[in-house]
Order: C-alpha cells, then sequence, then structure tokens
C-alpha cells in the first residue's frame, strides 16, 4: 500500500498543514488514552512547524517528545536536533510537554547506546505521529547509504527502538558522521507519519523510490514498513 501524497503551493501551506494533522492526532490519542507520543526530526524545513505547534493549545503535559535521529555531539553545538526542538517546539505551549533527548555523556554514540535505549522504552508506543524529512542521497532518519550500524538499523528482527549509526563522510553528513537513530522496526510501530519534502531534486529522489520497490535508497525502506500510515507533504 502507498503513501498519500499532497503537494502543496509552498512551504507555509505545508508547515500549516501538517501542524493541523499533528495537533488533531495528539489531541485524538489523548482524548482515548490519556497521552500521547511525537517522535520529530531536526532539520530547516521542520523548524517553522515546531514553532507553529508551540503555540496550540493542547494538554502538552500529557505528550512525550522524542527524536528519530541526533547527531552525536551536545545541545551546545549547531548541530544538535535536541537544541533545535528546545528553541521551537517546547516553548510557548509546548513547555510542558516531556522531551527525551537521544545523547548521553558517553564519548561515542555505540557506548550509550544501550542507555538511550532504556530512556525510549519510557516513550509511548506505538508513536501517535513521527515527522521524517529525506535527504538529497535518499535517507531518512540516520539511514544514511552505506553506513555502518544501516544494516543493523533496518533489520526487522532487530527489535531494539535504537541504533548507533557511522555514516561516510558526504555533503549530506558534513562532519557529523556518529548518529543515533530509530530503527526500521520502532519506525514501523507507530500509528501516523508525516514525511515533508520539499525541493524539485528530493521530489525526484522520493518518485525513484515510490517507483522502484527494489530501490537500495534507504527512504524505500521507510515507504515499505510505513505505507499508507505515511502521508508525505510536498512544496517546492
Amino acid at each position: 500500500m502507498s503513501p498519500e501524497i499532497k503537494y502543496l503551493k509552498d512551504k507555509t501551506q505545508l508547515t500549516s498543514l501538517a501542524a493541523d494533522i499533528i495537533s488533531a492526532r495528539l489531541l485524538e490519542n489523548i482524548s482515548n488514552s490519556g497521552q500521547a507520543s511525537l517522535m520529530v526530526s531536526g532539520g530547516s524545513t521542520p523548524g517553522p512547524l515546531y514553532e507553529r505547534l508551540s503555540r496550540v493549545e493542547l494538554p502538552w503535559h500529557k505528550v512525550k517528545i522524542g527524536l528519530v535521529d541526533e547527531r552525536w555531539v551536545g545541545e551546545e553545538d549547531a548541530g544538535s536536533n535536541a537544541a533545535l526542538i528546545r528553541k521551537t517546539l517546547l516553548q510557548n505551549h509546548g513547555e510542558k510537554a516531556r522531551f527525551s533527548p537521544m545523547v548521553t555523556q558517553h564519548k561515542a554514540a555505540r557506548e550509550g547506546q544501550s542507555r538511550v535505549e532504556a530512556i525510549y522504552r519510557g516513550i509511548t508506543r506505538p508513536y501517535s505521529v513521527i515527522v521524517l524529512g529525506m535527504g538529497g542521497d535518499g535517507h531518512t532518519a540516520s539511514w544514511f547509504p552505506d553506513a555502518n550500524g544501516l544494516a543493523k538499523a533496518l533489520d526487522m528482527d532487530n527489535k531494539n527502538l535504537v541504533q548507533a549509526m557511522t555514516a561516510n563522510p558526504s555533503p549530506t553528513t558534513g562532519a557529523y558522521l556518529e548518529r543515533m537513530t530509530l530503527t526500521r522496526s520502532a519506525l514501523a510501530n507507530c500509528k501516523l507519519a508525516l514525511l515533508l519534502i520539499t525541493g524539485a531534486d528530493k521530489q525526484q529522489i522520493l518518485a525513484q523510490a515510490l517507483e522502484d520497490k527494489q530501490s537500495p535508497l534507504p527512504i524505500r525502506a521507510a515507504l515499505d514498513v510505513l505505507g499508507e500510515r505515511l502521508i508525505v507533504l510536498s512544496a517546492p
């Protein structure tokens, strides 16, 4: 089953629709079970979305927020996804949400993996909503092509929630090679996922992955496990 794809006229419309979808789903989950969970990605595209969400009046104290992936750096680093979330989503009404970062004091991601795993076991599953992005190399989360740890992260028999990764240097990774990411089996344990795509190049990459079910692009692995639970929001 294929994802639903919505083409928006611009990034502003994408941000507005994404915020509406996420807030409605969180409220629905809270109404049904008294709690909800939101897993978020970093990057420039979702920043305005998180700022908008932070101003939505929800019972945020009943929402647990985690990261889809993270660079293995402290929050003082410009590349920290946790720092982005604190500056955007965890403001205004959103400051009442319970946030679990993905980096420990361990020097290497692989050394901190068991601790992050234990922390992330405390986030409500199935996840209410997962927010995904996609890079120009076809990666999502920190599933970088040919990365050390990729095979384990994508193995559906691996029931761990997180996996330490070491990416190969590329224009997409920059200097941030050590990462922590949700596994494919963790990603599969969700009620809804949004994939935010901007730009013609990424639209073309996604179209290729959708057309070729044997595509080696990591985004294909996400498409396979999410199916119709995935909504793609695409803008120029």
